[in-house]
């Protein structure tokens, strides 16, 4: 806070400076099984500098999958390229429904996931798909896919889109499924099995848009070499 006065006038201005410690966030896990009828005791110290600590009690009845630390990370997952952006927030629509969130956790996902939604403009190309990385002029096929299926899921989620976003998107990726052919040699950067998962997702995507390609579709499931993971897709 810092105060200059001269004679009777007075300014004041305030900034806030955050301060953190060098070393990296450290969680430490205890861990134990009560089997019927049991009770359970424990003494549990605090770690770390004092008053930058928490301690949080997880029950289950399934072995403990550490979601506390997992949720933590996952808020703050460095992002990137379009694969990075999507998987950091993809999840987040979806927790609340497994785990109880405090509002501050509520607060910090819904920023993150209408933040992702914007950030996912600026990887958009000319052509309606999205590029690898911000500015790519190129469209990456799987991440367009890959971020199509998060708007798809998001906006079902009552999350808004910037208007065009997603149209332009799905005209990519129909006019994608419509000129795909399939390919028993390697293309330029997938092997056949992968280049017909990519076909596989971009159908499913887009029939979860409600967009969905019946001719693509069946000229797909008449493959006579379609991989099981395409199937499954």
């Amino acid at each position: 806070k810092i105060v200059a006065t001269s004679g009777n006038e007075k300014a004041t201005y305030e900034i806030e400076i955050d301060v953190r410690p060098a070393n990296p966030v450290i969680t430490h896990v205890q861990e134990h099984i009560v089997e019927v009828g049991e009770s359970w005791e424990t003494n549990y110290g605090f770690r770390g500098i004092e008053g930058t600590n928490e301690v949080a009690l997880e029950v289950s009845s399934f072995p403990a999958i550490n979601l506390e630390r997992r949720l933590g990370y996952l808020i703050r997952y460095p992002h990137g390229c379009i694969e990075q952006t999507t998987s950091s927030v993809f999840p987040q629509l979806y927790l609340s429904s497994f785990v109880e969130l405090n509002s501050s956790q509520k607060n910090e996902t819904e920023q993150n996931i209408k933040q992702a939604i914007i950030k996912l403009q600026n990887f958009q190309t000319s052509n309606g798909g999205f590029g690898y990385w911000q500015g790519d002029p190129d469209d990456s096929k799987w991440g367009s896919i890959y971020g199509g299926h998060f708007l798809v899921e998001a906006e079902k989620k009552g999350y808004s889109l910037p208007y065009g976003m997603k149209k332009k998107l799905m005209d990519y990726l129909k006019s994608e499924a419509r000129s795909w052919r399939a390919t028993s040699s390697n293309s330029r950067y997938y092997r056949y099995e992968s280049y017909q998962i990519v076909q596989a997702y971009r159908l499913y995507v887009l029939a979860l848009a409600n967009k969905g390609e019946l001719g693509a579709m069946n000229r797909m499931r008449e493959l006579k070499n379609l991989s099981v993971n395409a199937k499954w897709r």
